[in-house]
């Protein structure tokens, strides 16, 4: 199976235990230019303490769908739940393994293919709910949970559409779809909050760093191979030059006054009946 290269870069660069976006209690307080690597990770564990208080009780096993590398699962653990985990993705599968020497069920698959041969008192799609087919997806997690079981999505939503071929728009499900999908599968929404604003200040950051470090940086590598190599330089923005300018236009991923035009980042609890 494949490998998302942009979550395996994160990790990688943020070294922390989670892939999410993280949450920000007081986002208007936040001050972009003085944010630390321990500031987002201090925002990412507050993002799942925060998911964790929507779970039910008496919920005990948890089927973390689309788990990444192991922060919400190990978390939960030491919440007391006992907990599976799944995803398609060949590094993410590397990850858990490592993580948890093997002692927690890894399913490597799609959730549209899984074959359960249990059932779950909840599903938690963490950021993961946008990567999985709406009807296939509640279909799956009919099958999965138990009767009155939960499931339990945090994930960015399209609220907004025009024509402007925004990327914010390739990248996520129809509200309206979804939700009218919940109730044509059988699930009741129970709980819903919009963590957008507390969100954001990720990519905030992210856009604030481009601009300011990585930006800049490539201007003046591109400077100076074009004065001391020309030739080099000629053939390689040729080559490269379409790609970057196709980059860059995902860029508008990272402007949080498009997210909120077009996007807001929801936790919904749903229960099957």
């Amino acid at each position: 199976m494949s490998i998302d290269h942009v979550l395996k870069l994160y990790s990688k660069t943020i070294q922390s235990s989670y892939l999410h976006y993280g949450f920000w209690d007081d986002p208007d307080s936040v001050n972009i230019e003085s944010i630390n690597l321990q500031e987002i990770k201090n925002a990412q564990t507050r993002y799942i303490e925060h998911l964790a208080s929507f779970i039910p009780d008496k919920v005990e096993l948890i089927l973390d769908v689309g788990c990444g590398i192991g922060g919400n699962a190990e978390f939960l653990i030491n919440k007391g739940f006992k907990v599976e985990t799944l995803s398609p993705d060949d590094f993410q599968k590397e990850a858990i393994n490592e993580k948890f020497n093997g002692e927690v069920s890894f399913h490597h698959c799609k959730f549209e293919k899984f074959k359960p041969i249990k059932k779950y008192d909840l599903i938690l799609e963490s950021e993961s709910a946008c990567y999985i087919n709406i009807n296939k997806g509640f279909e799956k997690a009919g099958q999965a949970l138990r009767t009155s079981g939960y499931l339990l999505a945090s994930d960015y939503f399209i609220h907004y559409r025009d024509n402007l071929k925004s990327p914010h728009l390739r990248s996520s499900h129809d509200m309206e779809k979804y939700l009218n999908s919940a109730k044509q599968y059988g699930f009741e929404l129970l709980e819903k909050y919009d963590q957008t604003d507390n969100t954001m200040p990720t990519l905030d950051y992210g856009k604030y760093f481009y601009e300011r470090f990585i930006d800049p940086t490539i201007d003046y590598a591109s400077y100076s191979l074009q004065k001391n190599y020309p030739k080099t330089a000629t053939v390689i923005n040729k080559l490269i030059k379409p790609k970057i300018a196709a980059k860059k236009e995902q860029l508008d991923l990272l402007d949080s006054g498009l997210f909120r035009k077009y996007r807001k980042y929801m936790i919904y609890l749903f229960q099957r009946k």
